[in-house]
């Protein structure tokens, strides 16, 4: 199958409403790290990811968002990387991600980084991906999925014949970003053995989560198979977003995600 971008960015929407549900689960550690638990949707190495599709309403806000990874590799040397977006939601519910990206899952795009838009409305029951620089807008069904069990809760998940080990404790609270903040820490150990490692194995996940504005501000995890992620939000203000920002602009193409799914062999 010949992939032209609008079928990149047809996966790509597919693969966030798959992962969206999926999160819901228990994480699995024994998996390359996923998204750290944000809910939100964030680019990380280029790759879309989308988190906590239950809409919050009534706690309007944007923000700039970042997030930062750093590999450290066998022989010393540092791999980093950084994205930027901004991010928006409204009163009912309605959430928005500018961001620019430079390449969609295992395919790269052509030229400068592609800017787009993610809105998720949950009033329409719809997803919307926008390429702004080529005007195109792809949508399709949103399914709503449920979150998972609350943080704070230390639990252990049995994988095979190995126990992963996990414990979550509190941090207190602090400000952060100028909104009150409920700080948790996340030890998952991996028994020597699961994976062929010779030595446990931890990862450490540091949540920063906001009541009021029902939002992860700061997160910070740390793997050493793949490094740190740390995400964090900043310029946070708390005024109801402009209703446009969550329309698809009239002078875009709209095309339905399913347009693009045919045979096996079909070609564009």
């Amino acid at each position: 199958m010949k992939f032209t971008l609008f079928n990149k960015l047809c996966l790509t929407l597919a693969l966030l409403a798959a992962s969206a549900g999926g999160w819901a689960q228990a994480p699995d550690s024994t998996q390359p790290a996923g998204p750290p638990p944000d809910g939100r949707f964030a680019f990380v190495h280029g790759r879309p990811m989308f988190e906590g599709v239950r809409p919050v309403t009534g706690a309007p806000f944007s923000a700039q968002a970042s997030t930062q990874t750093t590999q450290v590799l066998a022989d010393g040397n540092q791999i980093n990387h950084t994205e930027t977006a901004t991010v928006s939601r409204d009163s009912a519910g309605r959430t928005r991600h500018d961001g620019t990206i430079s390449n969609i899952g295992p395919w790269a795009s052509a030229g400068t980084p592609r800017e787009l838009v993610r809105i998720v409305d949950p009033v329409a029951g719809a997803s919307y991906m926008l390429d702004v620089t080529a005007k195109t807008a792809m949508t399709m069904p949103l399914h709503q999925g449920k979150h998972g069990m609350p943080a704070g809760v230390p639990r252990q998940k049995t994988d095979g014949n190995s126990t992963i080990q996990r414990a979550t404790e509190s941090l207190g609270t602090q400000v952060m970003a100028g909104v009150n903040a409920e700080g948790t820490r996340t030890t998952e150990t991996i028994p020597a053995g699961t994976m062929g490692n010779q030595n446990p194995i931890v990862i450490v996940s540091e949540r920063w989560y906001s009541p009021d504005l029902q939002e992860t501000v700061y997160s910070k995890r740390t793997d050493p198979r793949v490094g740190t992620t740390i995400y964090q939000l900043t310029n946070i203000t708390r005024q109801e977003p402009n209703e446009s920002l969550f329309q698809v602009p009239a002078d875009y193409t709209v095309k339905e995600a399913r347009d693009f799914r045919g045979p096996k062999n079909a070609s564009n």
